[in-house]
């Protein structure tokens, strides 16, 4: 195994960013896992300069439309998305 430099580190960390599809894969595992545990409510968390706000609507869109309920905050560093079901 070889260690990336630290610069190679930055440049992959910027170039980083999540699709819409990747967020939902989280989410729907998310919602999976914790409704199995009891669980009706979830947040999901994800730094807001990995997530394109046209992505976040798609994915609240997507998640609305299977009926849950969908919270989006958004405090300039991270993005939390609450569902409930």
């Amino acid at each position: 195994m070889s260690l990336i430099s630290a610069q190679e580190a930055r440049e992959n960390a910027e170039k980083f960013s999540l699709s819409a599809d990747e967020i939902l894969k989280q989410v729907a595992n998310s919602i999976s896992a914790n409704s199995k545990a009891g669980n009706t409510e979830i947040i999901v968390g994800f730094l807001a300069k990995v997530v394109d706000q046209g992505e976040l609507n798609f994915v609240e869109k997507s998640l609305k439309e299977k009926g849950y309920t969908v919270e989006i905050l958004n405090d300039g560093k991270n993005v939390h998305i609450r569902i409930n079901y």
